[in-house]
């Protein structure tokens, strides 16, 4: 099974299955030992090498007790607008900007996945 091929689908799968289980990006980079700029990678599908994604999925699956096609299919409970993926903007020059601008914007944005449970 390739799943690289379908890591745009993957993607949108794990970021439902993240909000709708609670998980913030920064919560769930510290559980995968994945960092933030390569877990927005995965959750965009935007990882250029099939090995690699290959070898984060497992992290991700081996981390959740999942099998590793688990994400080719939605999570069973999709509802609300509010857990729906946006478009993540603040990641894109993520290599230009400062290990601590990167880690306050990281909690934004982790502040702004929370907030959006209230609305």
């Amino acid at each position: 099974m390739d799943l690289f091929k379908e890591q745009k689908k993957i993607g949108y799968h794990l970021t439902l299955f993240l909000r709708l289980n609670g998980y913030s990006k920064s919560s769930f980079s510290n559980l995968t030992d994945i960092s933030r700029p390569t877990l927005n990678l995965i959750l965009s599908g935007d990882i250029k090498s099939a090995t690699t994604f290959r070898k984060h999925m497992e992290k991700i699956t081996n981390t959740l007790e999942l099998p590793i096609d688990y994400f080719l299919e939605p999570p069973l409970v999709i509802g609300e607008a509010w857990q729906q993926p946006e478009v993540q903007y603040s990641d894109r020059a993520a290599k230009e900007r400062s290990k601590d601008v990167q880690d306050i914007l990281g909690k934004l944005d982790d502040l702004l996945d929370i907030a959006s449970l209230y609305l």
